[in-house]
């Protein structure tokens, strides 16, 4: 009996099913590597042709049938050879996983923890839900069989750079970097966006939040990848006096301050000074010593000359006070205090 034989874009151009049936009315043999994948019905369709015809004439194949047999070769190899990579997870924290095809990003798996919600795992893509269910091990399967068809995070023909890796500054304060450099850091912001409190910035400007930081680490790793993160600028780059005042006015605008010439003040207080020297950002609080207090950029110095007034200058504060307040806001005159700090005797025994 024979059969008709098919063309890679007859092929191609088939669904699964279709293929299914072509593989069964053919009488093919040749292992299905992956039933989910449409390249690997391809591809075993193809390999039994190309074979079939090699076992019809095997010692007088005119031209047309060998160039036809080394076709339906090359299509069974190019079909293995564009075929998935097989998935890796990478387990970040017991709420938060990373599922790589080779050294790619693809997705990432996250715990909701928000209120009357009962489906808490997340597939997310890009900072894109694609599927949530209540169960783990389904999200684990969707993510494997929509990579498979090519419709979760359709892949580059080109090779990806590695994925940036996570150095944390402190509890509130994360960098991405590559090679050592950073390309964008990851902070708490205490502002009520309905929970979002953690944020991506780059340049000192936001573009993007979420409601863990581990959310924002891996939006920034396929962001990265898929070579859409804005490029990060040099920080010795702070620019010039006015562009300087200019952050700081804009900044102080939006806290409710006003900058003036001799400082940043709340109404008629004045909460210090804040300044840009070298590329290195700092802030210096009223009624203390000229010690200039580190910041990471325009934002962090205002927001810290803001927090002068709700905290009170520090000397007017006992040291049970210090002790609540972040480590840091607290200048060497405050912590020489602490060091001399001897508790009440009275309390330390209760």
């Amino acid at each position: 009996m024979t059969y008709p034989t098919y063309s890679h874009q007859q092929l191609q151009n088939k669904s699964i099913a279709g293929l299914k049936k072509i593989y069964s009315e053919i009488g093919c043999t040749v292992e299905i590597t992956n039933r989910y994948s449409k390249n690997s019905w391809v591809a075993a369709i193809a390999d039994y042709q190309a074979g079939r015809i090699h076992k019809i004439a095997p010692l007088a194949l005119d031209e047309q049938a060998i160039a036809q047999a080394e076709l339906y070769q090359h299509i069974a190899q190019q079909a293995q050879d564009i075929a998935p990579e097989e998935l890796t997870t990478q387990q970040i924290n017991p709420h938060h996983f990373e599922v790589y095809a080779g050294n790619r990003l693809v997705a990432y798996i996250s715990y909701d923890n928000s209120e009357y919600v009962t489906q808490r795992w997340v597939v997310m893509v890009c900072g894109e839900e694609k599927f949530r269910h209540f169960a783990i091990s389904q999200c684990h399967r969707f993510i494997d069989w929509h990579h498979k068809d090519g419709t979760l995070n359709p892949l580059s023909p080109a090779k990806v750079p590695d994925a940036p890796t996570v150095q944390e500054i402190s509890l509130c304060d994360q960098e991405l970097v590559i090679q050592g450099e950073q390309i964008a850091s990851v902070e708490f912001d205490d502002h009520n966006y309905q929970d979002l409190y953690w944020r991506v910035m780059v340049n000192g400007c936001e573009i993007f939040r979420d409601t863990t930081p581990a959310r924002c680490h891996s939006y920034v790793k396929q962001q990265y990848q898929q070579g859409e993160l804005p490029v990060q600028q040099e920080f010795e780059e702070c620019g010039t006096d006015n562009e300087i005042m200019a952050l700081l006015a804009d900044e102080c605008q939006k806290q409710g301050l006003k900058l003036l010439d001799d400082g940043v003040y709340r109404g008629d207080v004045r909460l210090g000074q804040a300044g840009c020297t070298d590329g290195h950002w700092w802030v210096i609080r009223s009624g203390e010593s000229q010690e200039r207090v580190p910041t990471d950029s325009a934002i962090d110095a205002v927001w810290w000359l803001s927090m002068v007034d709700t905290f009170a200058a520090t000397e007017s504060i006992d040291c049970e006070q210090l002790l609540d307040l972040p480590f840091e806001i607290l200048t060497a005159d405050d912590w020489q205090r602490l060091l001399e700090y001897q508790p009440d005797s009275d309390l330390v025994a209760a």
